[in-house]
């Protein structure tokens, strides 16, 4: 597959008078030349590629955060339940109660993540 910035240079290269007349509307309506709008195009795709990098970091420091949260979540609940019916077993439930809550939400961010790639 070609990329735009190659197909418009190809075409302002082209010797059929069409794809010609085609570049010189391009270049009327945008009051640039062929060369600054390839150049424009070139920088944003680099742009919008240091963008995406980016999110992609935040997105994996946020699931990182869930994780732990939901670990901090289920072991605090499950202490609390402990502690209601058998006080001193509390201290012992609590990291299962962080494991269990840690291992379900990296069993749900790998479905979500694979539900992502299918589409």
């Amino acid at each position: 597959m070609i990329e735009l910035s190659e197909a418009l240079t190809i075409l302002a290269t082209s010797p059929v008078a069409k794809d010609r007349e085609a570049i010189s509307r391009l270049e009327k309506v945008a009051e640039e030349d062929i060369k600054t709008i390839v150049q424009r195009l070139a920088n944003q795709s680099l742009l919008v590629e240091s963008v995406q990098f980016d999110s992609i970091e935040q997105s994996r420091k946020l699931v990182k955060g869930l994780i732990v949260a939901t670990g901090l979540m289920c072991g605090g609940i499950l202490c609390l339940i402990t502690i209601w019916f058998k006080p001193s077993a509390a201290i012992a439930v609590a990291p299962i109660g962080f494991i269990t809550g840690a291992a379900q939400s990296i069993a749900l961010a790998n479905e979500a993540r694979k539900s992502n790639k299918i589409e």
